[in-house]
């Protein structure tokens, strides 16, 4: 399977990879996949409760190419992001700035997902 430059590019070069302090009262931690199903995909991002903005987003991705990109690109589109506009973030949105296969419409699907979760446990702390 071949993949567009923007895939190779955030395989080469992904941006954001790292980690956050879970505990962190800032911080909000989404992860979701399984090892079985060959994926897994946490984001974390830490947001400033006064200007609803994420100041910093990160990602950690065991999976194909296609996973990277697509977290890669998730916590790139996070950075100073609202959370509105995190929100809105769509699966299918990553697949078409990507390039991706449709086949791998599901490794975009996670990214998204993490990104929600890592929000909602934000939220969660609050």
């Amino acid at each position: 399977m071949s993949y567009s430059p923007a895939v190779l590019d955030h395989v080469r070069d992904p941006k954001y990879v790292g980690w956050l302090p879970r505990d962190a009262p800032d911080v909000g931690t989404g992860e979701v996949g399984t090892l079985e199903r060959g994926t897994v995909t946490r984001i974390q991002v830490r947001i400033d409760p006064a200007t609803g903005r994420i100041g910093e987003a990160v990602f950690k991705v065991f999976g194909c190419s296609a996973a990277i990109a697509s977290a890669s690109l998730v916590a790139e589109r996070l950075h100073g992001a609202t959370l509105n506009e995190a929100r809105e973030l769509e699966g299918l949105a990553i697949v078409a700035e990507l390039q991706l296969p449709i086949e791998r419409a599901g490794v975009a699907a996670l990214a998204v997902e993490a990104a929600k979760a890592a929000i909602a446990d934000w939220e969660q702390k609050r």
